[in-house]
């Protein structure tokens, strides 16, 4: 059958579990295709393949066909490849618009006539003042002035980043649309108690804990978690899930010092289809992390039905709405009220699940997709079901 249109994706970070572009890029490739079965082909261009279970399953759609660089010499030569030589690879594949899942769009797309849209997910490097006047700095800041520039359109995953792309890169908001990233559907499907047991054993996980989803980083601010985690019942237990990074080493410093390093349970390597029973059998998940582009744990946990606890800062009152309970994060006594409130109050926490589940269907992936085949017609290439 003749597809009507060849839609390429970035798809450099589809098959790795990259925080935040990992996650997205399978989304959308997925959702897209789903969305559009008869008449668009779309084409996720990887430098390398690796196994990945999870994008091995979306690949065998049958309108998707991931590429590989054309010849062993520029499979060797991986980054000139994804710079300079996949214009050419795009042009002979008769792409007519490509997706940058991942804050990144190669040069010479506009001779060959290929439209281009970038998702930018995170603008945190304007913030950290630790590196404002780095050589790495000053090099990202460059490098995102000329690529939001010379784009065809921007996808912002929430109004936060959109507002610092406009005010920090000076790029007119009509350029930018807001496309708030998909939670994936097996966050919302029916957990089996044989499932959430094998899972709970696979990674050792305690009875009761409050549960935080992310790298470690600074900004993150797990430490304060951990600072409050003797005042709360013995059993309360704190489980970390992400990348481990040098700030690790400062997390488990802290839980020494208060007593809790039995308590503090730090995974990392969690496979994908395993998330949803870890939030599921989570007490609370916590976010009170000082800049989120888009907080998709906060999404996730209210998908499966668990109560957040986060801050006003960045996109977390974006995504959570009226559905979670915000705290200053400096203030110890706060954090731990609004802990032991859901802990002990029945009635609170079912409202606050309710209300968590009713704003995650916000961001089916099904809404992300139309979203995007609109920003994609505002480019005169109109996907059609």
């Amino acid at each position: 059958m003749k597809r009507s249109i060849t839609i390429g994706f970035d798809a450099r970070c589809a098959m790795s579990d990259h925080e935040e572009f990992g996650a997205y890029s399978r989304l959308v490739i997925e959702a897209m295709a789903l969305a559009a079965p008869r008449h668009t082909y779309f084409r996720p261009y990887i430098p390398l393949r690796a196994p990945h279970r999870t994008y091995e399953a979306i690949e065998r759609l049958h309108n998707i066909e991931t590429m590989e660089p054309d010849g062993a010499l520029w499979r060797k030569l991986r980054l000139p490849w994804r710079i300079w030589r996949i214009g050419n690879d795009l042009h002979n594949g008769n792409v007519e618009l490509y997706h940058g899942l991942a804050e990144h769009i190669p040069m010479g797309l506009t001779p060959r006539n290929i439209r281009s849209v970038v998702t930018i997910h995170n603008m945190e490097f304007l913030y950290d003042n630790t590196f404002t006047n780095s050589p790495e700095h000053l090099i990202n800041r460059l490098y995102m002035s000329r690529m939001l520039h010379r784009v065809d359109r921007i996808v912002a995953v929430s109004e936060c980043v959109k507002r610092d792309i406009t005010k920090h890169f000076l790029i007119y908001p009509e350029k930018v649309d807001v496309v708030y990233p998909g939670v994936a559907k097996r966050y919302t499907e029916e957990l089996n108690d044989t499932y959430l047991e094998a899972v709970a054993e696979q990674y050792q996980l305690p009875e009761r804990y409050i549960l935080s989803v992310g790298s470690q980083l600074e900004r993150r601010s797990f430490i304060k978690v951990i600072n409050i985690l003797a005042q709360l019942d013995p059993d309360v237990h704190y489980v970390i899930v992400g990348r481990t990074t040098w700030h690790t080493t400062r997390l488990l410093r802290a839980a020494r010092e208060f007593g809790v390093s039995k308590r503090v349970h730090i995974l990392e390597r969690v496979a994908d289809e395993d998330m949803p029973a870890i939030y599921h059998r989570a007490a609370i998940h916590i976010n009170l992390s000082r800049y989120e582009g888009f907080a998709t744990n906060i999404a996730e946990a209210m998908a499966v039905g668990t109560p957040v606890i986060t801050t006003r800062s960045s996109s977390m009152e974006e995504v959570a709405d009226s559905a979670a309970i915000y705290v200053n994060p400096n203030n110890r006594d706060e954090l731990v009220g609004a802990i032991r409130t859901l802990m002990t109050d029945e009635e609170v926490r079912n409202q606050y699940i309710a209300l968590g589940r009713r704003q995650a269907s916000r961001f089916r992936p099904e809404v992300m997709a139309y979203n995007l085949i609109n920003c994609y017609r505002r480019l005169d290439v109109d996907i059609r079901g």
